[in-house]
């Protein structure tokens, strides 16, 4: 166990703005139940997981930190989810150092879900202190999935101690209106559920009707939790219009466009004008066309991400204007996180720099 000093536990119980001193976490042991992904498909295009790290989440229940047990929960959820391409993120909020500095902490995303990236994010969350800013957690949450087309869940992991339910309503309101009906919200609950805000947590879960709102101890055992992952983030394969076969097309970034612009050269039109025409003449059986955008490691994280959104986009709004319908085309771009080939070389650094656009058509059933 870590020991604290006097003067630590003095400041801790006076202002509850530090980070508590605990013992090292260890994760309880936990064997994942397989989820049947013979018979289920995604239901959402991506996920964020908000764990709450304020100083309430150092209060014990059952013998065990409610901090600890959030990360549990969050450890065993990151287990049993099976990869389906879902794009995911992790976010802490709180205050001091144990978020940084920041009242939230992106530790993991915007990316393409990794088992292993995802569980080295929820381990720089280490500790938990200071306020509880829920809302600027659910602001930080809501910026990471955006270029997400489809369905995207928000998971917030709290005690819901002491919570500014306005400002977490305000927060809210500027999701719903970024995402619409496309966005479910779920929450679950840890430590004494007498503590905390039921009527918060049934609202959230409550937005578009499709969240929902569980206490941590009844996703302890593996079943439990593969049926709480299939109803979050699966459906029923039945639920699936007819099978759709994809064929990918992955075109170079140098043939579009300049470096760093996101503007079609000559070159990148005449490319797509092709790429146009098959689809168009394959009809109505063309249902679904996934644009994404990649780029290498060059530049920041941030920036990389954001070119890559606007390269995908540049080159949805030319099929459009040739004709390829609109609301078929699915834009989502994934930076320098999904390369081809070792970014340590020019030539490994240009064959990450591309497009891939997936052209989805229905199969006879």
């Amino acid at each position: 166990m870590v020991m604290c000093s006097r003067s630590a536990l003095l400041s801790i119980i006076s202002a509850g703005l530090l980070a508590g001193c605990a013992e090292v976490y260890t994760p309880k042991p936990f064997t994942p139940a397989s989820v049947d992904t013979s018979t289920h498909v995604a239901k959402v295009d991506a996920f964020v997981v908000v764990v709450d790290a304020s100083s309430s989440m150092n209060f014990s229940y059952a013998a065990r930190p409610n901090f600890f047990t959030a990360k549990d929960v969050v450890n065993d959820m990151n287990q049993t989810i099976p990869a389906l391409g879902y794009k995911s993120a992790l976010v802490g909020f709180g205050s001091g150092s144990c978020v940084n500095g920041e009242h939230a902490r992106v530790v993991y995303g915007p990316a393409t879900y990794r088992r292993a990236d995802f569980a080295n994010g929820l381990s720089k969350l280490d500790c938990a202190g200071g306020i509880t800013p829920m809302s600027d957690g659910i602001d930080a949450a809501g910026e990471l999935p955006k270029a997400a087309s489809g369905k995207v869940a928000l998971i917030v992991v709290s005690d819901f101690w002491q919570i500014d339910a306005g400002a977490v309503g305000a927060a809210v309101d500027k999701l719903k209106s970024d995402y619409g009906n496309r966005l479910c919200i779920h929450t679950i609950q840890v430590g004494n559920a007498g503590m905390g805000n039921s009527d918060l947590t049934a609202a959230l879960a409550g937005v578009n009707g499709c969240g929902s709102s569980v206490d941590a101890g009844s996703l302890a055992s593996p079943a439990a939790m593969a049926d709480y992952v299939t109803d979050v983030l699966l459906e029923p394969a039945a639920a699936v219009p007819a099978a759709i076969k994809y064929e990918k097309n992955t075109v170079s970034a140098s043939a579009l466009f300049d470096p760093d612009k996101a503007v079609l050269k000559s070159q990148g039109k005449t490319t797509l004008h092709t790429l146009d025409e098959s689809i168009r003449a394959k009809g109505a059986g063309v249902v679904d066309i996934r644009v994404i955008g990649h780029t290498d490691s060059d530049g920041t994280e941030k920036y990389n991400m954001g070119l890559s959104i606007r390269r995908a986009e540049a080159v949805r709004n030319y099929m459009v204007s040739e004709g390829v319908a609109a609301s078929i085309i699915k834009v989502s771009g994934e930076g320098e996180t999904s390369p081809v080939a070792s970014n340590a070389t020019p030539e490994g650094r240009a064959q990450n720099r591309r497009v891939d656009i997936y052209v989805g058509t229905r199969q006879p059933t």
